[in-house]
């Protein structure tokens, strides 16, 4: 295993503390963060040292998608609110839909190479921003709670917005 794919899965393995240490805002928001840095590094170390594999790639998102989707699901049953529920049900959606998108892509077009675009990567960046304040909610005050909503919609839209545009740019390896 290359150090690239180590990292991607040492994210993935992050949700288990992550949810441990529930209670502890700061560690939690600690320990989320790391795993958060952890989707830059993987892909900085395989580039540098040469050791990008297709079977890195798709450990790196499914690290992205387990520690995304498993946090959501974790700070929905913490807290209970309506409205981080909705836009967490649309990125996780997304989620789910790009992966069984991907999958027959791949498998319909003998392991065609899917890239990942600047805003499925801006997306993903403003998720991990959001969910690493929502661990923080139980600490801080309502201005801080309206910035980390406006942040996660603004992650949602971008999601449903990257789901198009992905749909779009492969609708003719769909039909």
């Amino acid at each position: 295993m290359t150090l690239a794919s180590l990292l991607s899965s040492i994210r993935a393995l992050m949700i288990v503390p992550i949810v441990i240490f529930n209670g502890h805002h700061l560690l939690v928001f600690s320990l989320f963060v790391v795993a958060a840095l952890t989707d830059w590094l993987d892909g900085y170390v395989a580039r540098k040292t040469k050791t990008e594999t297709e079977m890195g790639a798709l450990l790196d998102l499914l690290a992205d998608k387990i520690l995304v989707s498993l946090s959501l699901i974790w700070i929905i049953y913490l807290t209970q609110d309506p409205f981080i529920l909705l836009p967490a049900v649309i990125i996780i959606s997304r989620e789910l839909i790009i992966s069984s998108v991907r999958q027959y892509i791949v498998e319909s077009k003998n392991g065609q190479k899917i890239e990942v675009s600047f805003i499925g990567k801006s997306k993903t960046t403003l998720q991990l921003i959001a969910i690493a304040m929502l661990f923080l909610l139980p600490i801080f005050g309502s201005i801080f709670y309206i910035l980390t909503l406006f942040i996660l919609w603004l992650s949602s839209f971008l999601s449903i917005f990257s789901l198009y545009s992905y749909l779009v740019k492969w609708r003719s390896t769909l039909i």
